[in-house]
């Protein structure tokens, strides 16, 4: 059961690595590939409804326009890649709004003192921060996953171009041999 998964013939090629492969393997491998649609890409109706969701599909359409690695097939992770970093967007903005609400204790000032008062919006504060924090946390996560997949982060993009191979000189070339 030992040996390595598989890999596409034209990332084969790209590679450089062909030279174990006839062009009738080549040929055969490519028509035996799996397609997993058409290269138009639809906006699910989920993402369409959400205002962030959609301005980050668009984003990410006008850096796929030129790929051709990216189906129809495709279309359903990049939404819910879209929808995760609507509800990241949301995360923060509740952040910001908890961070920043007021409380009033002028009415409390001669019932409470004044360190139990500061406990007590401590603990009205904290524990939703806290909750907020592991929520934003989780979904940048997957988002970072989710970049790496559909190759949307520059990391990403460099690990994964094709290396290509030198070009080899010859030496002889170089001193007016020509082709010997």
């Amino acid at each position: 059961m030992g040996g390595r998964n598989g890999q596409p013939v034209d990332l084969i090629l790209a590679k450089g690595r062909s030279h174990h492969l006839t062009k009738e393997i080549v040929e055969q491998r490519k028509a035996a590939e799996i397609k997993t649609g058409t290269h138009i890409l639809r906006c699910p109706d989920e993402v369409r409804k959400d205002d962030k969701a959609l301005k980050k599909w668009k984003e990410i359409m006008k850096a796929y326009k030129l790929a051709d690695f990216v189906s129809s097939g495709d279309v359903g992770s990049l939404g819910r890649y879209c929808l995760t970093y609507s509800e990241y967007l949301g995360y923060i903005e509740k952040r910001r709004i908890l961070e920043d609400f007021p409380i009033n204790w002028e009415k409390y000032r001669d019932i409470l003192p004044e360190d139990f008062r500061y406990q007590i919006e401590t603990i009205l504060k904290l524990e939703p921060l806290v909750t907020i924090d592991n929520q934003l946390n989780k979904k940048n996560d997957l988002l970072t996953k989710s970049e790496d997949r559909s190759f949307l982060n520059p990391l990403a993009k460099v690990k994964n171009v094709p290396k290509k191979e030198p070009e080899h000189i010859d030496p002889l070339a170089a001193k007016g041999f020509g082709n010997v």
